[in-house]
């Protein structure tokens, strides 16, 4: 059963890789027993935000943080025009507050985490995943990962240090690709779609697979898996 709560938090820091990419650490003003799964999601809304209608606007952010970071949120946020909640939400500051509602959702790992594990994210559906990693890393996980992450240009690359220290020290097999790469891009050209083949002979046809993103790309991902000879019941996907 879902433990949901509803509850202040304050912007305790804004990252912000374009005017429409932010990522916000959110931090509770009080927990009240709040805790949740990687993977999991909560509504995100600003004290006295309403409709036309005068009902609270709120909208569903996957957590990108660590159950192990306490009171911690971090929210991965694109501001779309006109957005009725992401506009007046990347006019606030440091300090501002805001309300999160949850934890929901059943996007979850399943355990035991095997060896070979594969993470494949478009673009802001990263989010869930890092959790996820996060998570793993956190706990002392020591086995091979695979991460599969796809931008739509190199500055979109979230979590660019963090994941290429993951690399580096914790075994993660990092695989970044770009459709619209400048010239310092040293990584892979292409959609995932693309990319997924060249490393699909040294993926176990036995792993649990995690995909999180725009739905068009879930979509194409799990045909390309499928026709790779994946099994569809080891792949788990959360869309927007």
């Amino acid at each position: 059963m879902l433990n949901v709560k509803q509850l202040p938090a304050k912007i305790e820091s804004i990252k912000a890789y374009s005017d429409k990419l932010r990522v916000f650490r959110l931090r509770l003003s009080r927990n009240d027993g709040f805790s949740f799964v990687p993977g999991q999601f909560v509504m995100l809304s600003l004290p006295g935000l309403v409709d036309s209608n005068g009902r609270k606007i709120a909208k569903a952010y996957s957590i990108a943080s660590s159950p192990s970071e306490q009171d911690v949120i971090d929210l991965c946020i694109v501001n779309y025009p006109n957005g009725v909640l992401s506009t007046p939400l990347f006019k606030l500051n440091v300090g501002d507050e805001v309300i999160i509602t949850g934890p929901y959702g059943m996007f979850q790992l399943k355990k035991p985490v095997g060896n070979g594990t594969v993470f494949i994210a478009g673009g802001t559906g990263l989010a869930p995943l890092i959790g996820m990693l996060r998570s793993l890393y956190a706990e002392g996980y020591k086995e091979k990962l695979w991460l599969f992450y796809s931008v739509s240009e190199p500055k979109l690359f979230m979590f660019r240090e963090e994941l290429l220290r993951y690399s580096k020290n914790k075994g993660l097999k990092l695989v970044v690709s770009t459709s619209n790469p400048d010239s310092s891009w040293s990584f892979e050209k292409g959609r995932v779609t693309s990319t997924l083949p060249k490393f699909a002979s040294e993926i176990s046809r036995e792993v649990q697979f995690y995909l999180c993103g725009p739905p068009e790309m879930v979509t194409d991902i799990i045909k390309v898996l499928e026709q790779l000879g994946f099994k569809k019941e080891n792949i788990h996907k959360e869309q927007w």
